[in-house]
């Protein structure tokens, strides 16, 4: 096989080096009073990101969210008191043979080793619609009309790139609203070149 961006011979999808070349950027975000840990910049990674439209999408997300996962719990912020919190996604369907956000969510609870654990479609938009490049009036204007049915409390909301903030904005007003406490959330890239962590 042949790394994707090197096209080196490699046993992944991506060669370590590739991997390790990749900046990462760890940033924080506000949406709803709620903290958004976010780790690439979008610009960095938007070619690799694009693949989550696809099957490859399934073997190159892990890789991304093991990067990520590893460097938030080797820089947990202090203010987090875990106890036991649980990571849900933003539309939660299978798409392409797999779930993109399942995969990221699969990925920071290995990392947590047993601090986080996954809950798989619970958090789903009864309108599927695509945000992909589309403005924030847009997003606005149609919403997901997402429905959380966890009973889980102690929450943590995982999507896969913040952008406007439309999609968090949304899943979080619904879960609290459904009783849940958000406790952050996390994206795996930051659509804003902001860096400021």
């Amino acid at each position: 096989m042949k790394c994707l961006l090197c096209e080196r011979l490699c046993f992944r999808v991506l060669c370590a080096k590739c991997l390790d070349s990749i900046p990462m950027y760890p940033s924080l975000r506000e949406v709803c009073g709620v903290r958004v840990y976010c780790f690439f910049l979008y610009d960095d990674v938007d070619f690799l990101m694009r693949t989550k439209y696809y099957a490859i999408g399934s073997r190159i997300l892990p890789l991304l969210a093991r990067s990520a996962a590893i460097a938030f719990f080797t820089k947990i912020p202090k203010e987090i008191d875990f106890g036991i919190l649980h990571l849900v996604g933003v539309d939660d369907y299978v798409r392409s043979l797999y779930s993109h956000t399942g995969i990221i969510i699969r990925e920071f609870a290995k990392a947590s080793k047993g601090r986080m654990r996954p809950i798989y479609g619970q958090l789903k938009a009864k309108n599927p619609i695509s945000y992909a490049g589309k403005s924030l009036e847009y997003r606005q204007r149609h919403k997901r009309n997402l429905i959380f049915t966890a009973k889980e409390r102690n929450i943590v909301i995982v999507d896969d790139i913040i952008t406007t903030g439309t999609s968090l904005y949304e899943a979080i007003q619904v879960c609290q609203n459904a009783g849940a406490n958000v406790r952050f959330c996390i994206a795996l890239c930051n659509a804003r070149n902001v860096v400021n962590i």
